[in-house]
């Protein structure tokens, strides 16, 4: 191999500076102050004649119509660059602005008379949308024309964030965020994953640029937050990795494979709150929980303190990139009778509860989160009268030296993700999830238990249909491998 690798990086600031609607819980939240900003990230890299350009975003969720518009407009941008091989993953921070018009749980659209009587000064969905657009577009450009040759390493090692957030009991029911003081309690349903994996750039005298961190957790410490905007325990974590390797180092989060994981523990939660106590003076709070982000973002610094000093022994100036886009066919969760059946009791009780709600603040968060949750059922509901077969998922597959990224849109199950790393022929594994628009993607054992997160209103694909994308995507990094 003679070709160089070089890299570029490139950030955009991505807050919005008015009051705008949260993404990621079923009431209507509008955010009116900014507690931290919002941040996206992209790493080129070209090697060995092909190329790709890596993107984080401290957002709930990438839009597949925002990622579909930055391709295109990429295509004359940007004509060398191949726009499929352009992949984002949001950091699923649940303190971030929806920027898309496509089905969430709520739809600005639906109070827009309402929000803009109250707040004037309102930023729409769509004038989000198109700031992020711009900026997504921005950064690819940028981070394409700083490429420069310079050094890769990669990385391993721990650091407790996430926790398995399904709670089992003895009759094999499960609850998300279960009670674990019940009697008939069993269990947590499933595994956590606290290996961080790192990809880490250096300048051609190998001082450290960017560093690539992959967590199997989304950003969810502050997640009951109801009024302001924050990039969540990422953001603790990039002040602290830049206070401890330098303040203009580049930072890109990813979220592994995390559809039933969160950082919030639960059992030994009074041990937890005793000693946030003590090092911060407040115990867990899903609305702030300043402690626990501090404390996720100290194991994260940790973590890459004591990798970087060993992936600084291995550095490479040439690596092989191979990149592959595939799109695949993946079974749709078909609605049984039964399912119907219940989701129609469920509207209906729902519909009577809305019924004898106070209608004169549509912007509540009772009236906003039953008609969420009306339409979340209602949704799933309509694909019982009208089931397709599969649903076409665009996944990417990218080596890059002795590495591998996966990644996938949806919020993929902790499972699945062990299943891709322990198949496969990388020495490292990135999987990647939430790189575009998807539901839960939940495993067989989840489903058994339901619960959401693990139901047919949560899921569009089945549980086999994660199988596929295991198989498709092992077989494909395992090929790119093959060919030395």
């Amino acid at each position: 191999m003679s070709d160089t690798t070089t890299t570029g990086w490139a950030s955009r600031d991505i807050t919005p500076d008015r009051p705008t609607s949260l993404r990621g819980l079923f009431n209507l939240r509008i955010a009116t102050r900014v507690e931290d900003p919002l941040t996206l990230t992209a790493l080129a890299v070209e090697s060995d004649g092909d190329h790709a350009i890596i993107i984080s975003v401290d957002s709930c969720a990438v839009d597949q119509e925002i990622l579909d518009a930055t391709r295109e407009a990429l295509r004359d941008r940007l004509p060398e660059v191949d726009p499929r091989k352009v992949f984002a993953s949001a950091t699923h921070t649940h303190t971030a602005p929806f920027c898309s018009g496509a089905i969430g749980l709520q739809k600005d659209a639906d109070y827009l008379d309402d929000l803009l009587a109250k707040y004037p000064d309102y930023m729409s969905t769509a004038e989000y949308g198109a700031l992020m657009l711009e900026a997504l577009i921005s950064a690819v450009c940028e981070a394409w024309e700083n490429r420069a040759p310079g050094h890769l390493g990669w990385g391993y090692s721990y650091a407790v964030v996430g926790e398995n957030r399904r709670v089992r009991y003895f009759d094999d029911s499960a609850l998300m965020y279960g009670d674990t003081s019940r009697p008939d309690f069993s269990h947590i349903e499933g595994h956590v994953d606290h290996g961080v994996h790192m990809l880490f750039t250096y300048d051609p005298e190998q001082n450290l640029t960017g560093v690539l961190v992959n967590v199997a957790s989304p950003s969810q410490c502050s997640e009951g937050g109801q009024d302001f905007i924050s990039a969540d325990f990422w953001h603790d974590t990039r002040e602290e990795l830049r206070r401890r390797h330098g303040s203009d180092l580049f930072v890109l989060p990813q979220c592994s494979a995390a559809g039933d994981q969160s950082p919030h523990r639960l059992v030994n939660t009074r041990a937890e709150d005793r000693m946030f106590m003590l090092k911060y003076g407040e115990e867990r709070s899903r609305r702030s929980n300043s402690g626990l982000r501090r404390d996720i973002a100290r194991r994260i610094a940790d973590a890459v303190s004591d990798a970087e000093p060993a992936a600084r022994k291995d550095l490479h100036d040439t690596v092989v990139l191979k990149h592959e886009y595939r799109t695949l066919d993946l079974p749709h969760w078909d609605v049984t009778d039964k399912e119907y059946e219940d989701l129609q009791e469920q509207m209906a009780e729902l519909s009577k509860q809305l019924d004898s709600t106070d209608a004169s603040d549509r912007l509540g968060a009772t009236y906003s989160a039953l008609r969420s949750r009306i339409g979340w059922c209602k949704r799933a509901s309509d694909r019982h009268q009208n089931p397709i077969e599969t649903l076409p998922t665009q996944v990417n597959v990218l080596r890059l030296g002795d590495t591998a990224f996966v990644a996938i849109p949806f919020e993929y199950y902790l499972d699945f993700g062990d299943r891709i790393k322990g198949r496969s022929a990388a020495v490292q594994t990135f999987v990647v999830q939430l790189a575009g628009s998807g539901s839960y993607l939940a495993t067989e054992r989840a489903a058994s238990g339901l619960s959401y997160g693990a139901v047919p209103a949560s899921c569009r694909v089945s549980p086999e249909g994660g199988q596929i994308v295991v198989d498709e995507t092992v077989a494909i990094v395992n090929d790119m491998f093959d060919e030395e």
